[in-house]
């Protein structure tokens, strides 16, 4: 964790916009201990090996957060009636807050997307979001080197498939 760019990107917004965003990012440093902070699209963003899990930024009138897929949104119930929500940004007025029970339902589907790969690279995780094993599939079978590993990192198993 512990990108330097995020903290200048917060600390140039003005206060009553950097409080949701310092909160967010708590709350997403928490959910995905084992992801990486990063920049992307010039917003903050948490990532794992690379595939953004969640963005957030704050604007003139509201704070957002982007899952970092169109498709994410739609799969979630329970978003709250202040939120306003479109495929792919929910936009928070600055003075509220989402809930961990929220955020952790938009980061499991944002980590089952990526886990469903049928043609390509493919991660499994853990719940913080370390990786389990990693491989390619092919018609949704695994082919070629899988890695697998425990949750401090360490290679368990490298298997062909």
């Amino acid at each position: 964790m512990g990108d330097q760019r995020l903290d200048q990107h917060i600390a140039g917004l003005a206060a009553h916009q950097q409080e949701p965003l310092l909160h967010i990012r708590a709350l997403l440093a928490e959910l995905l201990p084992a992801a990486d902070e990063t920049m992307k699209y010039n917003m903050p963003c948490l990532a794992v090996r690379g595939k953004g899990i969640a963005a957030f930024d704050a604007f003139k009138h509201h704070w957002s957060y982007f899952p970092m897929s169109g498709s994410v949104l739609e799969a979630v119930s329970g978003l709250p009636g202040w939120v306003d929500a479109d495929k792919g940004t929910l936009r928070v007025p600055l003075d509220r807050r989402l809930t961990k029970a929220i955020v952790s339902k938009l980061v499991r589907v944002r980590l089952h997307q990526i886990s469903d790969v049928a043609n390509g690279k493919r991660f499994e995780f853990y719940p913080d979001a370390s990786v389990k094993a990693e491989g390619s599939t092919r018609a949704g079978q695994p082919v070629g080197l899988w890695t697998t590993y425990d949750r401090s990192g360490n290679v368990t198993s490298q298997t062909r498939r």
